[in-house]
């Protein structure tokens, strides 16, 4: 498969996390290294796409925004192909161990702070986070019990369910339109994060009307994250430029009558204020004390 069709399927790609849609960029960097040539105009063409496409995930910026740099100083000192595949495949290999090791160390910070043992965990969409999190515990024999939302339009929390239960996890899949009929069996959800700001963060939609059912209950709600997903600005000032454009309408009604407009998005902002605590691999932040 051509790099160009890589892309396009992974522009359609709505079950995936940030994370994973991460990993999928850097497997096609990789294949399109096996060819004969480095076309870096091509490459910012095409991976500009993905950008564009995803412009409220944080890592894919995170990652081609030092990807691009990277390939213009390969142009500008005129490597010879050999050296520019060697120094491209380095950059991929520190870059993937370095952030690998960082959600790594903020799984393990939770788990030490959280209480997981015997407890009821609330989850939404699918998140590599949270894969990294529960597989830290099943590894420390630690298998809290599940209740994962489905995560309409596409449910996409069907894949981390079944993930989750192969880790020895027993999981509960619910529509999370009825989390108010759940919220008073769990001790407290955790989701994941594409972008964290000073007021907030931006998540998979449904995580803010779960956020506030937690507030309204009294259950605690944490966002598992790692630092490339911070920014030093207030969401308010930055809706316009990194909010998505609408996903397809036909996922919630193909062919609608004339009158009907059908209105479809995949992310949405939840304010600081209804999240317990934030963790990250160097810090943590508990909204539960004055700062």
């Amino acid at each position: 498969m051509s790099f160009e069709l890589k892309i396009r399927e992974l522009i359609s790609d709505n079950y995936s996390g940030s994370a994973a849609i991460l990993e999928k960029i850097i497997k096609s960097i990789r294949t399109y290294l096996n060819g004969n040539e480095i076309d870096a105009a091509y490459l910012h063409e095409n991976l500009t796409k993905v950008t564009n496409h995803f412009p409220d995930l944080a890592v894919l910026h995170h990652f081609l925004q030092q990807f691009f740099y990277l390939i213009e100083e390969v142009q500008v000192n005129d490597l010879n192909l050999e050296k520019s595949k060697k120094k491209i495949e380095h950059f991929i290999d520190d870059y993937t161990g370095q952030w690998k090791e960082s959600i790594d160390m903020a799984s393990e910070k939770m788990a030490r702070l959280v209480d997981f043992h015997n407890k009821k965990i609330l989850l939404h969409s699918n998140s590599y986070t949270i894969h990294v999190l529960f597989e830290h515990l099943a590894n420390h024999h630690i298998f809290p019990s599940v209740y994962q939302t489905m995560s309409g339009p596409v449910f996409e929390g069907k894949l981390e369910a079944r993930l989750l239960s192969d880790l020895g996890c027993k999981v509960h899949l619910i529509n999370e339109a009825a989390i108010g009929r759940f919220i008073n069996e769990i001790d407290f959800a955790v989701v994941g994060a594409d972008n964290v700001f000073v007021d907030g963060f931006t998540n998979k939609i449904g995580t803010y009307p779960i956020a506030l059912v937690c507030r309204e209950a009294g259950k605690k709600f944490y966002v598992l994250s790692d630092s490339r997903k911070r920014s030093p600005f207030d969401f308010s000032t930055r809706t316009h430029a990194i909010f998505e454009p609408e996903a397809p309408n036909s996922e919630l009604w193909e062919n609608p009558p004339k009158a009907i407009t059908p209105v479809n998005y995949y992310f949405e902002f939840t304010p600081r204020e209804l999240v317990t605590a934030f963790f990250f691999e160097d810090q943590w932040w508990d909204q539960s004390k004055k700062e």
